[in-house]
């Protein structure tokens, strides 16, 4: 029987945790309610899935959960530099947090939140639209993505590439006895037996409203350490080349973009970001400036919905974070205001 060490003889120090807090990035006013676009430019395409688990559907980046990657490890590069003599523990704090959701730190992101009663609280972001080779800006529809909600496309230019490992089977009618057995269920020695598609999109286009000066010392500090977007950034995808940042005034919302033509009317819209179901269905006959904030409408119905079990908040990766959501390219539909009925 092989004995194996637990992981709690290692455990995080609240001294180290504290050290990276107080090494993260402070970042300025983030309640503005002017929307900004951020248009990231990639020099290798992005591996981008809809889940976490390794299965080859092809989803958009969310711009939360890659800066809070960031954010982490922008203050564990302040942490190391400013107590060298704690590297170990700072590490293995990273190590820990990588891999056991009660070790992972929420640091403050440069977003403005949605606070919600009985949730975690929302950032106000988009996912990322990706930018087709006319330029265009793909709006998520379902299935589907729309520039002009006339013309409607799968996700273009899709690659179909080679498993990067393969399940293979154990030794059989030979004279081998395994002294140690790897560990094909999880961490560096995962097997996989599914192929992984990987889109070849160079840009994809965000909507948030926050600090943008933060939102670009993050981004900048990604590219210095080539910090990549998506899923196996290690092996080269998904890094960043470079990012343009500006204020879109004619933009009414970030969580929804409209759409008009013959098939849909003026008062439909697609959602371009995961939600809550439960928060969605409460707030659709709640009139409020803060549905047309995010919505684009004060009150709205839900006409085409795509209902699943997922996440709507960073970490995307944690199993706990996992509940029924709204996902982006569901459909809504601007309601007029109820009239009021006056009585003589």
């Amino acid at each position: 029987m092989i004995s194996r060490r637990s992981n709690s003889v290692f455990q995080p120090d609240l001294s180290i945790k504290k050290l990276l807090e107080e090494a993260q990035y402070q970042f300025g006013v983030k309640t503005g309610k002017d929307i900004y676009e951020l248009r990231l430019n990639l020099a290798t395409s992005a591996v981008t899935t809809a889940e976490k688990s390794n299965a080859p559907v092809i989803g958009l980046p969310t711009l939360d959960g890659f800066l809070s990657y960031v954010a982490f490890r922008a203050a564990l590069d302040n942490a190391l530099n400013a107590n060298p003599e704690h590297y170990k523990q700072l590490l293995w704090q990273w190590n820990l947090a990588l891999r056991h959701q009660e070790m992972w730190i929420d640091f403050e992101l440069p977003l403005c939140q949605i606070p919600l009663t009985g949730f975690n609280p929302l950032y106000d972001c988009s996912v990322g639209l990706p930018v087709d080779v006319s330029g265009d800006v793909l709006i998520p529809v379902g299935a589907f993505f729309t520039s002009n909600s006339q013309q409607f496309k799968v996700y273009p230019e899709v690659v179909d590439s080679i498993p990067l490992r393969r399940r293979v089977s154990e030794p059989f009618s030979r004279p081998i006895r395994l002294k140690n057995k790897l560990n094909t269920g999880g961490g560096s020695t995962k097997a996989l037996d599914n192929r992984l598609y990987f889109p070849l999109t160079k840009s994809y286009v965000f909507f948030f409203r926050g600090d943008k000066s933060g939102v670009e010392k993050l981004l900048d500090f990604a590219i210095k350490e080539q910090i990549g977007l998506g899923k196996k950034t290690t092996l080269g995808y998904g890094q960043l080349a470079s990012f343009e940042v500006r204020q879109r005034p004619d933009v009414k919302a970030t969580w929804a973009k409209p759409l008009s033509s013959q098939i849909y009317r003026n008062d439909r819209l697609a959602l371009i970001k995961n939600l809550p179901y439960d928060r969605v269905f409460a707030r659709r006959e709640i009139p409020d400036t803060r549905n047309q904030e995010l919505f684009g409408c004060e009150r709205f119905a839900l006409v085409a919905t795509i209902e699943t079990f997922g996440t709507y908040c960073p970490p995307y990766w944690l199993p706990t974070q996992r509940t029924q959501i709204v996902r982006y390219g569901s459909i809504i539909q601007k309601t007029p205001p109820k009239k009021r009925n006056f009585k003589n």
